[in-house]
This record gives structure tokens, C-alpha cells and sequence, in this order.
């Protein structure tokens, strides 16, 4: 079977929550939680239109942005899709520069979704296919966190 430049410029992954998605949307949406799923701070506010930024601690422990974006789309606790440009990627901060992300949330049953997450298209980047395996990567990490946060968020308010 031949390769689909398009699957390897662009980021899929799946991942079961036992938690209600109300849970997975604060680990992905709640500035108090996403340096603790995400890894990354929220800084902004996540309503259609407007633009926030993810920020990370650098060595000396000051908050440094590492990612910008512009909600596109936003259904609270069920989908949030957003522009994203990775401010350390050495491109230009343009249109063209950026990528897509989207998030989607869908319950299995009461206590477990489903997250399905979306990047793309890298597409027209400089070694587009690298970027997408190293974004890939790293939403694998994430997403482990954001599973870890809202498993133990429904735990704790089961109990």
C-alpha cells in the first residue's frame, strides 16, 4: 500500500477517558488544570474568535510563550478547534505558518469519552511530515496527561 502524503502531514489520535467529558474539557480548557494535563498554560480566553496563547516555564522559571492560536470553533465540553502556531518553529507568524487543531469530545457511556484529536495540515511547511511526527509525539504526551487529569478529577468528586 503507497504512503498518503496527506495522513503523514497531518496528526489523528485517538484516546479513551473513563470520565465524563465534562471532566476532559476542564483538563483541556481550565488554565488551572492544562499546565497540569497539557503541560502547557492557558493565557486567554477560549470563546470563538478570540486569540490566547500556551505558555511554558523555561529554565529559569519564567513563563515563556510557546504556542499562539485563535478559536475557531468552540462547543464547551464537546469540540474546540483552533488555529495554532508554534511560536518556536522558526517560521514566519503568518497564515501560512499555522496549523489546525481539533478536539472532540463524544461520550461512550456515563463515565467515558472518547477524545479524538486532529492537527493539521502540515502540508506546505518546511519538512512537513517531520513536524507532524514530532506534533504527534507530543500530543501523545498530552493527552496522557489529559486523561490522567480527568480520571482523577472524576474520581475525586465521586468520592
Amino acid at each position: 500500500m503507497m504512503n498518503n502524503t496527506k495522513d503523514e502531514t497531518n496528526v489523528h489520535r485517538t484516546l479513551i477517558v473513563d470520565a465524563p467529558a465534562e471532566f476532559v474539557w476542564a483538563a483541556l480548557s481550565d488554565p488551572k488544570l492544562t499546565h497540569l494535563s497539557l503541560a502547557w498554560s492557558l493565557k486567554g480566553e477560549l470563546q470563538r474568535g478570540k486569540r490566547f496563547q500556551w505558555l511554558v516555564r523555561d529554565e529559569t522559571g519564567a513563563d515563556e510563550v510557546a504556542a499562539e492560536g485563535t478559536v475557531l470553533t468552540m462547543f464547551p465540553g464537546q469540540r474546540l478547534r483552533y488555529s495554532h502556531y508554534d511560536v518556536r518553529s522558526g517560521l514566519p507568524d503568518e497564515p501560512a505558518s499555522r496549523t489546525t487543531v481539533d478536539l472532540h469530545l463524544i461520550p461512550e457511556d456515563v463515565d467515558r469519552t472518547r477524545l479524538e484529536l486532529w492537527q493539521g495540515d502540515f502540508d506546505g511547511l518546511p519538512h512537513a511530515a517531520r513536524r507532524a511526527r514530532e506534533a504527534g509525539r507530543q500530543w501523545v504526551e498530552r493527552l496522557v496527561g489529559v486523561k490522567r487529569v480527568a480520571e482523577e478529577l472524576s474520581r475525586s468528586e465521586a468520592a
